[in-house]
């Protein structure tokens, strides 16, 4: 009875165990029956250990390929795991672009439907980088994203097109402004996408721009105080540097043709603002993008073996005009429709005077095309003025370096001949004639039409 007893007990234990643990034996039998290794259940697959235990929140390889198991021992598919991503068949990515939907689409305004991201040849996300793939450019943020648009990176401005690629060359972009003048503008972005900022005459493609905050500058633009120089190279332009505008000159300004390009010869245009009078056209000359002026009055430039005058502000000059000489004197001058400096005899209307005038101006040598002053031809000229007498008085006294002349009406100096004399004046003897006009004036002049006296008829 006592040895039944103790094998009673012992079963008694055994069912007392299995009573308060109904599961555990159960489970462990389960468990055992698992295959160490990858097991497919109910379309999931998991990764079941020597214990029979399926691990969790880890990464799993499989021949050359990486996988990660959720916190429920799944094979995770088509997903972001902190750095990384797993495809629809749960391999982990690399070398790869990954497109996912962009959770703030329908709440920002100008967010991307979806947001990029590149994996690289470890599996992690690129990020606050540059990275060159296939051949273009692109940047990451700090959280992977792949950037589009304008960006600034250590210090320089890029332009990432809507694919992301980085950018070089000319970009016409919105302004973001509330100038009406600036709608949208040129920038240039160099072949390391780097943005031109602030320089004067970058020469690009064998032209010359000049960028302030790397908008491309047209129409008329002050140069720095540093650039004023010409040095030859590429000069900073920044706006605070500018020099005021000196009172009613050209001098330090520089003009840019609408696409940007430093202009050279001649132009059709409007002044300096505040210079030139306003919606008025002008014709200038340029010469690397600065505008041939006068120091002061008006001066003359040789262009093309053409001569030419232009005031301090630039403009090129018509019709007839003061010049200053370069030997501190001035001279008349006459300059056709075209700007051209003309000589020998020219007819020209006076405005002012409202009467037609005739000229004459040097057709040669160091005076070439400045008003002829003295005796030609037997006319007198003043300064290049035809001097003449009114047709009704028929004669006139006209001064020439001190001396009294006696002209017509055609400018004609009076003269006497070697033999004529005068009868008002005898006692002069022979090379002396008198000349009377139509108020009874009588003029005696010599054989040089120099007047010797001036008497009224008897």
């Amino acid at each position: 009875m006592k040895k039944q007893i103790k094998v009673l007990a012992v079963l008694s234990t055994a069912m007392f165990m299995a009573a308060v643990t109904p599961n555990f034996i159960g489970t462990a039998s389960t468990a055992y029956a698992k295959n160490v290794g990858w097991t497919e259940e109910n379309g999931n697959w998991y990764y079941y250990d020597s214990y029979g235990e399926a691990i969790t929140d880890t990464w799993k390889k499989n021949g050359d390929d990486w996988y990660y198991l959720d916190s429920d021992g799944i094979r995770a598919a088509d997903r972001q795991i902190d750095e990384y991503y797993v495809g629809e068949d749960g391999k982990r990515v690399s070398m790869k672009w990954v497109s996912v939907e962009n959770e703030d689409f329908w709440d920002e305004d100008d967010a991307p439907e979806f947001l990029y991201y590149y994996y690289g040849r470890d599996g992690k996300a690129l990020t606050s980088r540059w990275a060159s793939i296939d051949g273009s450019w692109y940047y990451f943020n700090e959280d992977g994203i792949m950037q589009t648009g304008s960006i600034t990176v250590d210090g320089y401005n890029y332009y990432l097109g809507e694919d992301g690629s980085r950018k070089t060359g000319w970009i016409l972009m919105a302004d973001e402004t509330d100038d009406p003048e600036y709608v949208e503008s040129w920038y240039y972005f160099d072949n390391t996408g780097k943005r031109i900022e602030n320089e004067v005459d970058k020469k690009i493609d064998g032209q010359y721009y000049t960028f302030v905050d790397g908008r491309m500058q047209t129409g008329w633009y002050k140069l720095p105080v540093q650039a004023a120089a010409e040095s030859g190279e590429a000069q900073t332009a920044t706006p605070s540097e500018a020099a005021p505008a000196a009172e009613q000159t050209a001098a330090g300004y520089q003009y840019y043709d609408e696409d940007g390009k430093r202009a050279s010869g001649w132009r059709t245009i409007e002044g300096v603002e505040g210079l030139s009078e306003e919606a008025e056209l002008y014709r200038f000359y340029f010469k690397n993008g600065k505008p041939y002026h006068a120091e002061k009055g008006l001066e003359l430039f040789t262009i093309d073996s053409g001569k030419y005058a232009f005031n301090t502000k630039g403009e090129m000059q018509t019709g007839k005009k003061v010049v200053n000489l370069e030997d501190g004197n001035v001279a008349n001058f006459y300059f056709d429709e075209e700007g051209v400096m003309k000589t020998g005899k020219q007819v020209i209307f006076d405005e002012d005077l409202g009467e037609t005038q005739n000229w004459y101006f040097h057709t040669d040598g160091s005076r070439k095309g400045q008003g002829f002053h003295g005796i030609k031809d037997n006319v007198l000229y003043v300064y290049g003025l035809r001097q003449e007498a009114d047709k009704d008085l028929r004669f006139a006294p006209v001064e020439l370096n001190g001396n009294q002349y006696l002209v017509n009406s055609n400018g004609a100096v009076q003269k006497a001949t070697s033999s004529s004399k005068s009868n008002a004046m005898p006692e002069l003897g022979s090379g002396y004639k008198d000349f009377m006009d139509e108020n009874d004036k009588v003029w005696t002049v010599n054989t040089e039409g120099v007047i010797q006296s001036q008497n009224t008829a008897q």
